[in-house]
């Protein structure tokens, strides 16, 4: 979700990846988070999930972690990357309903607001009806 949102945020701003750190690295995108981010305008149905193993990390400028746990994961992994992997506290909506999804993509929007104005980028607004302002 964070992805589909950053893209949709920052359309030509940087290149944005997500990918995961535990077993459930294979295949599509959860249905509640597809249907969510339907809401969003934002088009998961090729998605595919993958582990962090299988992207370049230390090519990103920051990686988002988006709990204390996979911070610490990557941080474990990847130390070069401590500098740059910044630390979120959203919670997995993985196994609670689809309102959950929702509020965790309203987190994720609002902390991309706050990166976005610590990075200094332009940022367009995102809502759950899908429109930009």
């Amino acid at each position: 979700m964070a992805k589909g949102l950053a893209q949709k945020m920052f359309p030509s701003e940087f290149y944005v990846d997500s990918a995961g750190i535990d077993s459930e690295t294979s295949g599509g995108a959860n249905f509640r988070a597809i249907s969510v981010m339907g809401e969003y305008g934002v088009d998961l149905m090729s998605h595919l999930v993958k582990s962090i193993t299988d992207v370049a990390i230390s090519d990103f400028d920051h990686v988002i972690a988006m709990d204390s746990n996979l911070f610490d994961s990557v941080i474990k992994a990847y130390p070069e990357m401590r500098d740059r992997t910044i630390q979120w506290q959203i919670d997995d909506p993985f196994y609670h309903p689809v309102g959950t999804y929702r509020s965790c993509a309203e987190e994720i929007v609002q902390n991309m607001k706050v990166l976005a104005d610590r990075l200094g980028l332009s940022q367009l607004e995102c809502n759950s009806t899908g429109q930009m302002a």
